[in-house]
């Protein structure tokens, strides 16, 4: 179960002071709007909560191994994720912070004594995916023609791909060559004026 929840009531009283903590979860999976993705190791969890006063500040760090399905070649691997954990949360009694203060931090709302940093926490491993996700850098991908895994091996297809636009003149040009090996070639009638 991906619960990640962590009791404030005592911090909450005390502006100024902190809460160190530190957990493991195991969660399934990781959804995305587009895809789910498996999540192999138990999600590790660690940092503090800081009463600043106005808000509770966590920062920590998340850490697991998700398996990811490469852009390139379709190929399953894994993929060790270690992210920053950084969220500020608000009470309703208190009052939000100034525009200078915590500008740039996103606030959360939290009701009650409880802070559940699941949301934070996906939003942290979300945030840490790589914009193209790639088995190896220099994945070669998997064959046009024939799917080849062409990290696995080389596939007999022909490479060279002709534009099927072009495929009059290439059966123009292959003409002309066929001509110029029955020893009929515009070279040879040729006759330039050093001739």
């Amino acid at each position: 179960m991906n619960v990640v929840k962590i009791g404030v009531g005592d911090l909450k009283a005390r502006p100024g002071s902190e809460l160190e903590f530190s957990f493991k979860a195991d969660w399934g999976n990781l959804t995305t709007a587009t895809s789910i993705i498996p999540v192999l190791a138990p999600v590790l969890v660690r940092g503090k909560v800081i009463n600043t006063g106005r808000v509770l500040l966590v920062q920590g760090q998340v850490a697991t191994t998700l398996e990811l399905t490469c852009d390139r070649c379709l190929a399953k691997f894994n993929f060790p994720v270690i992210a920053p954990l950084e969220e500020a949360y608000v009470t309703k009694n208190s009052q939000p912070p100034g525009e200078d203060e915590e500008e740039d931090r996103e606030i959360r709302p939290l009701e009650g004594d409880i802070l559940d940093l699941q949301p934070a926490v996906t939003e942290a491993l979300l945030l840490a995916l790589p914009m193209k996700w790639l088995c190896q850098v220099n994945c070669r991908g998997l064959c046009p023609h024939c799917g080849q895994n062409l990290n696995e091996g080389q596939c007999h297809c022909q490479r060279e791909t002709l534009d099927p636009r072009l495929a009059t003149l290439g059966q123009f040009l292959r003409n002309l060559e066929g001509e110029d090996t029955h020893g009929s070639t515009q070279k040879e009638n040729f006759k330039g004026p050093e001739e």
